[in-house]
């Protein structure tokens, strides 16, 4: 490999990492089907490192996020399963603007997913239960065997470490 081959990987590798779960979330969004998406950010990643895009391309994520979109819409002609919800939602994502605003939200999100992943584990746990699968207090207490007060103040906690946590991030 020469010296320009191994910065070229090596800048493909930090673009992947930063960017194939948020691409993935998003696909799945339309997608509605986490396989599907996984294999539609997967072929856009082989076309961008195939096309030899990486280090011509002035904004990867909006690059990137636009091929997801595309590519998501193609799976979805491919299967015909383009409903009105489909059609509706290509319609939306028409918008450059929409693309970039989209991207920000994913790219925040994962963000948040690691900070949530670097709390303590059972804050973490909690944390999830809570606010990403709707557990109420209680639900969460008796699932755990634990008080409500502990669920409250784990949740506060957590909430202060996220917070904390994001600010140095953003």
């Amino acid at each position: 490999m020469t010296h320009d081959s191994h910065k070229y990987k090596s800048q493909f590798q930090v673009i992947f990492k930063e960017y194939y779960n948020p691409l993935c979330n998003f696909a799945n969004s339309i997608l509605r089907d986490s396989a599907l998406a996984e294999d539609a950010i997967q072929d856009v990643f082989t076309s961008f490192w195939q096309k030899s895009k990486v280090d011509t391309i002035d904004n990867p994520k909006a690059f990137l996020f636009q091929c997801a979109k595309n590519r998501a819409f193609e799976v979805l002609r491919s299967k015909k399963k383009m409903s009105d919800y489909a059609l509706k939602l290509e319609r939306e994502y028409t918008d450059v603007l929409a693309i970039e605003e989209l991207s920000e939200r994913y790219m925040l999100k994962e963000k948040l997913f690691r900070k949530i992943a670097e709390l303590p584990p059972q804050c973490q746990k909690i944390l999830k239960l809570s606010k990403l699968n709707g557990f109420t207090y209680k639900e969460i207490a008796t699932e755990l065997d634990i008080s409500v007060k502990t669920v409250e103040n784990q949740i506060g906690r957590g909430l202060r470490l996220l917070r904390l946590k994001m600010a140095t991030a953003l």
